[in-house]
């Protein structure tokens, strides 16, 4: 190949990946806008029940669900218990079993302070495309975790980064779960700013709400603990009221239309 050929052929190059950094960028400011919302995939990922996955729960009052994934952890949980606490809210953690070992103290309190405790696996691993021994292996492992170090047996499940295959969604229902996805993601690991993660959860939110948050590791308890304060004044001066998924799933029944297993 000339030289003029290979010059040619990079800046072509070049040309694409200006281009793909520009393309991240724009999405990644467009993620922060509450009106990103308008797009469903951008707002959260359905509405509803399908499949017997519940991702949000229709009802008639302000009602909504607050829960967190992949805790406990040391800094942040503590940060996220105590603006709940303040607030006098009551939400579902979603407790990964290896993190509750290493901090059974955090978990605990997590209990104490009256939240509802439900199951995100053990290890995080991504629970599609593995064999059925693996998935029964996870189950297993993090149901043994919660009832020596919590004694509860969670009936909620929700899967590692939200993915699943048919052998995996099977074995979990069979156990007797109820499956939650959501249909708000604050998309808090996306976003740094405190007031920042408050307008777009304010912004999007909606009666039946299932919202999704993180009080683990690559969180920042200050930013967790402002967002959420912001969050929950904003939701009190608007009548609504946070409830716990399994509260909200209990309301949606007695509407008519709720969801369930």
């Amino acid at each position: 190949m000339t030289r003029a050929g290979t010059g040619q052929r990079l800046r072509g190059t070049g040309h694409w990946v200006r281009a793909a950094l520009v393309s991240t960028v724009l999405l990644y400011l467009w993620l922060q806008l509450p009106e990103a919302g308008s797009i469903p995939w951008i707002r959260g990922y359905g509405h509803g029940t399908y499949d017997g996955i519940v991702y949000s729960v229709p009802v008639e009052t302000k009602v909504v669900a607050i829960t967190f994934d992949d805790g406990p952890d040391p800094e942040v949980t503590p940060a996220v218990l105590e603006a709940l606490r303040k607030h006098s809210v009551r939400c579902t953690f979603f407790l990964t079993g290896v993190v509750a070992v290493k901090y059974a103290d955090v978990a605990r309190q997590v209990a104490a302070d009256g939240h509802e405790i439900a199951s995100h696996g053990y290890s995080h691993r991504a629970l599609r495309g593995v064999s059925a021994e693996t998935v029964r292996r996870e189950l297993d492992r993090s149901e043994a975790v919660l009832e020596r170090v919590l004694g509860v047996r969670p009936t909620l499940f929700r899967f590692p980064y939200l993915v699943h295959d048919e052998v995996s969604l099977r074995i979990v229902q069979s156990r007797g779960y109820t499956v939650i996805r959501c249909s708000l993601d604050s998309r808090d690991w996306l976003t740094p700013d405190a007031r920042r993660l408050a307008s777009r959860v304010c912004g999007l939110i909606k009666p039946g709400d299932i919202v999704l948050m993180h009080d683990a590791a690559g969180q920042k308890g200050e930013k967790m603990k402002e967002a959420l304060d912001i969050i929950l004044e904003w939701l009190h001066e608007n009548g609504y009221r946070c409830v716990t998924v399994s509260e909200l799933i209990r309301m949606g029944a007695e509407t008519g239309d709720g969801a369930g297993p």
